[in-house]
């Protein structure tokens, strides 16, 4: 497995890792598309429930506790007040961007979310531990922290119409984030029985995510979907216009060692959870899987153009 920032002498070989990661991950989106067309009564909110409560944490936790350190925190504990700029940034961009798109109450926090949030978790993590490692994982998950708490606090609630989001602040996904970091920190010696549970649970994340999204987007018209302009202008603005400006700020900054976590989390498509969240609660999933349907087409040429640039 090539390390982020390891060289080849074939020059293309990082690159054949992306697309190869990516065709894997789109096949098994094709399959629960097919597989929610073949089969009406299939429902997706058990994956979501499994998803975010029990394989997220499980993928969090068994990768923290395996490669972060004492020194990674020293390290790099500027990562946390610069993904947390980046975050008020997007979200305050997000607020505008999306009153000048919809008028529609719920559509318009779909798109602030899907402005705020990509895909950084369902489709990212899979990606970069495929491309780059488990270690360069580890590196940017603790970077998205702030954007983890985000998701699973405000933008659970945008989605879901909860009220007091910092309730939620203690939930499984955060809770594995402190468990893992103290594992692996104090280089605690986890019972084999767990770390192979863990371990399984991790490996299913990518392919169940990209099941749920596919079985989600089954339910409605392709062609109904296809059919949305605001969607087009959006996802582009998401997937060129957004990174083109981060990749920018950090070459103009010299923020070189933050350049692949930051382009990371803005070239990625939009964020499934405007699919997973509205499942749990039978909220109206329709806005979300157009974007998610658009920005995650498009993202199969976008994506290993910015990420040609850290390779």
């Amino acid at each position: 497995m090539l390390k982020y920032g390891q060289k080849t002498f074939f020059g293309d070989t990082q690159m054949f890792l992306v697309f190869k990661q990516l065709f894997i991950l789109y096949i098994f989106l094709f399959a629960g598309w097919v597989i929610g067309k073949r089969k009406k009564a299939v429902s997706g909110e058990i994956l979501s429930v499994l998803i975010v409560n029990l394989l997220l944490p499980c993928k969090i936790f068994n990768t923290f506790a395996n490669n972060f350190t004492v020194a990674d925190f020293k390290e790099k504990y500027i990562f946390l007040p610069v993904s947390a700029v980046l975050l008020l940034i997007l979200v305050i961009a997000a607020y505008f961007a999306s009153k000048l798109i919809t008028k529609h109450p719920y559509e318009r926090k779909v798109y602030r979310y899907s402005f705020a949030i990509s895909n950084y978790a369902y489709l990212g993590y899979a990606l970069i531990e495929g491309v780059f490692g488990e270690e360069m994982l580890s590196n940017f998950i603790f970077f998205a922290i702030p954007f983890i708490i985000y998701t699973y606090t405000a933008g659970y609630a945008m989605l879901t119409g909860g009220k007091k989001p910092l309730k939620r602040l203690l939930n499984p996904i955060t809770i594995a984030i402190v468990l893992g970091m103290i594992c692996g920190m104090t280089s605690v010696k986890i019972p084999d029985v767990i770390s192979s549970v863990t371990s399984m649970a991790s490996a299913c994340v990518g392919p169940l995510s990209m099941l749920l999204t596919g079985i989600t987007l089954a339910a409605f018209s392709l062609k109904e979907l296809f059919k949305n302009k605001q969607a087009y202008i959006f996802c582009a603005i998401r997937l060129v216009l957004f990174p083109a400006v981060a990749y920018g700020v950090c070459t103009l900054f010299g923020l070189d060692a933050l350049l692949p976590f930051i382009l990371i989390i803005t070239v990625m498509p939009c964020g499934l959870n405007t699919i997973v969240f509205p499942k749990l609660v039978g909220e109206d999933c329709k806005p979300g899987a157009r974007l998610a349907l658009i920005s995650h087409l498009l993202s199969l040429v976008t994506l290993p153009l910015w990420l040609s640039l850290i390779l």
